[in-house]
């Protein structure tokens, strides 16, 4: 798994792929938590804002993100 993020983590992987307001998914196993906007990632959390403007933040050990 080490190719994949080329010797960094998972927060710097999100970071490459995804920008300031992409639409996301963040999903705990099978179960959506919700849709909302990528802000960034760092030290193993994601920040997001959901649909109604708060903001979240996410273990990456928890949760799948994906971009809708």
């Amino acid at each position: 798994m080490s190719n994949l993020f080329n010797d960094g983590n998972m927060a710097d992987f999100l970071n490459r792929i995804l920008s300031l307001g992409d639409k996301i998914e963040v999903l705990s196993g099978d179960e959506e938590i919700e849709e909302g906007s990528y802000v960034y990632a760092s030290d193993n959390f994601i920040v997001w804002t959901d649909d109604d403007g708060h903001m979240n933040t996410s273990n990456l050990n928890n949760v799948t993100v994906r971009k809708v």
